[in-house]
């Protein structure tokens, strides 16, 4: 199996953890990457649950950031969405509530931009 697909598979599991807790609905979607447990970047974009061609784009472009990040030495760690003012965090590995914290000020500086 290919990096490419490999990192797929990830960015796939990661999102169904997301899609699993919704029903539809246009929603702001946060990816979370780090580096050796430092939030570096997020990067953040709508996609409508409903439309599958709108969840297809996001895969793919998330997949393609994710092996440009991991260039860098950066991983996806978490996928972050804000749901009637909580959020909804998808991740493959164990996120601390002080992590889970930091990331949730980053969203609130990055929504006031």
């Amino acid at each position: 199996m290919s990096v490419r697909h490999q990192v797929r598979g990830y960015v796939e599991k990661l999102f169904e953890g997301l899609k699993e807790k919704l029903h539809g609905g246009e929603y702001l979607v946060f990816n979370v990457y780090a580096k050796e447990g430092n939030i570096l970047e997020m990067v953040d974009a709508r996609v409508d649950f409903s439309d599958e061609e709108a969840i297809k784009k996001f895969l793919d472009r998330t997949t393609r950031e994710t092996l440009e990040q991991e260039v860098k030495g950066l991983r996806l760690i978490a996928m972050v969405l804000e749901k009637d003012g909580d959020y909804v965090f998808s991740s493959q590995e164990e996120i601390s509530e002080e992590l889970k914290e930091e990331i949730k000020e980053m969203i609130e500086q990055l929504k006031e931009e």
